[in-house]
């Protein structure tokens, strides 16, 4: 955090000619804080119970800020979808790759549903490589569409629990997709490795 940047809470009265922007539109976030920065002047960043709610900024900035992503909104939105469409591209040519049998109504299932957008499914993360995130987004579909691990959660069984129970079945469909790779490793470590199922 930068020595012009202050935390502050809500309560904590705007300071005057400073407008409130919320967090969630990463656009609008940076350029205002950059402008801000720019000017010389104070960003106030809203905070409540650790989470920050949004910054304060001087108005003229927020609404400089605001008529300018109006201006480049289409622009925005489409280099957007061109990413989005690349990285499901991307998605779908691992998925090939590691699993050439799969059959194509299921790749449209893993690609539409594990690399959905804001999902925060693992398809979505920037954390791993795509050949995990190909690989993680298919045993989370088999795990869901092929198998009874919905119903056994459903049934009061554990995650961990239901995943040893179905995990015969999910590694026979991954061969049978045409998986060759050794995965002793995420069958090992599976709840080590993704924590909490990141893939419903």
């Amino acid at each position: 955090m930068s020595s012009r940047e202050i935390i502050v809470t809500p309560n904590t009265p705007m300071p005057q000619g400073y407008a409130f922007l919320k967090k969630g539109i990463q656009y609008k976030t940076l350029h205002c804080r950059r402008l801000t920065h720019e000017a010389g002047k104070t960003v106030y960043m809203v905070v409540q119970h650790k989470k920050t709610l949004g910054i304060r900024i001087p108005k003229s900035i927020f609404f400089h800020v605001q008529s300018l992503a109006n201006e480049t909104l289409p622009a925005r939105r489409q280099a957007t979808e061109h990413r989005d469409a690349a990285l499901v591209r991307t998605a779908a040519t691992e998925i090939d790759r590691q699993f050439p049998r799969i059959p194509r109504e299921d790749k449209e299932l893993v690609l539409r549903h594990g690399f959905k957008k804001y999902s925060g499914r693992v398809g979505r993360t920037g954390q791993i490589p795509m050949q995990r995130k190909a690989l993680f987004a298919v045993i989370a579909h088999i795990r869901h569409k092929h198998t009874k691990y919905d119903e056994l959660l459903d049934g009061g069984m554990g995650r961990e629990d239901a995943r040893k129970a179905i995990q015969k079945k999910l590694q026979d469909k991954l061969r049978q997709w045409g998986a060759t790779q050794d995965l002793s490793w995420y069958f090992k470590d599976e709840v080590e490795w993704l924590g909490e199922d990141t893939s419903e």
